[in-house]
């Protein structure tokens, strides 16, 4: 009899262990079959499209008067979600705009709780790894702002200066490999925001903020004394802006890339182009008078995805 109950018991044990197994195998797969339905899949069952944004990211994307979505990136991604709702073919299709901040946009598409995000976003090896981005939209370079009285003109001059940049920035690296080549020894200064960094030039809490030259412009013309205020330094980069989306979904992402493609070769992005970096634009009507650069220009001829760096 004992041995008839340990055998039983066994029995018993055995399948305890299996069935445990079972619905432990079960838990880890629940997180994968969340994230199975495909970007169009999602969109044929919602009938809607979000775009994450920045909100103050002039001229590529900025809330505008009555808090809508504007910019060039968002005039492009509103063509995509065209091609989108042909691709899915959906008789309407709601879009979505969902503010983001600088580290909410890796959120939101990682999550799914957008499925592009259009703005001024660098893509780099790093970011490559993580997301997907299409065909590049805009080429910068990182500078410096300074105050037009500092005596700041090169990176030389920032030896033993305050840097302030924004945290977590992609051109983090160009600018600590330019302060370690000339050995700069810079004191450096981290803030959340580009408002708070620009503030602080402004006040002579720092004596430069580094970014990308183009979004330098646009932060200048918000100041209350722009004229004040200059962008120098030799460029340290050249950054390709791309829209970004969820990894690995490659119909998706092919949609996206066949309708950059088609902006770019029948000539609508250049109109684009012209609509918000040569013209008044935007809800207060600013003019960046930034013509577009030779490599933008030239990357267009033969459009890709694939970035070297």
């Amino acid at each position: 009899m004992v041995r008839a109950r340990a055998r039983t018991g066994g029995a018993d044990a055995v399948r305890c262990a299996k069935l445990s197994m079972a619905v432990l195998a079960c838990l880890c797969l629940a997180p994968l079959s969340a994230h199975a339905e495909s970007t169009l899949d999602k969109i044929r069952r919602t009938g809607t499209m979000v775009i994450a944004y920045p909100a103050s990211h002039f001229p590529f994307a900025e809330a505008d008067g009555d808090g809508k979505a504007a910019g060039y990136s968002i005039e492009i991604c509103r063509k995509i979600a065209d091609a989108v709702r042909r691709e899915t073919r959906l008789s309407q299709l709601q879009v979505r705009y969902l503010q983001v901040d600088v580290d909410g946009r890796f959120e939101a598409i990682s999550s799914g709780a957008a499925d592009i995000e259009c703005g001024s976003t660098t893509s780099n090896a790093s970011r490559r790894s993580r997301f997907d981005f299409t065909i590049p939209h805009f080429y910068t370079t990182t500078r410096m702002l300074v105050r037009k009285d500092s005596g700041i003109r090169s990176w030389l001059d920032m030896r033993g200066k305050r840097m302030v940049t924004l945290r977590g920035s992609a051109v983090l690296p160009y600018v600590k490999a330019r302060d370690a080549a000339g050995v700069l020894g810079m004191r450096w200064i981290e803030t959340a925001t580009d408002a708070d960094a620009m503030a602080m030039v402004a006040d002579g809490r720092a004596d430069a903020y580094a970014d990308d030259d183009v979004l330098l412009y646009s932060y200048r013309t918000d100041m209350k004394n722009p004229d004040s205020l200059e962008i120098v330094g030799e460029a340290l980069s050249v950054d390709p802006y791309a829209m970004m989306m969820r990894k690995d979904d490659a119909a998706f992402k092919a949609v996206v890339d066949r309708e950059m493609a088609r902006m770019i070769f029948d000539g609508e992005i250049y109109g684009m182009y012209d609509r918000w970096f040569m013209r008044p634009a935007g809800a207060r009507k600013r003019t960046l008078n930034l013509p577009m650069g030779y490599v933008l220009r030239d990357s267009f001829r033969f459009p890709s995805d694939k970035i070297t760096q």
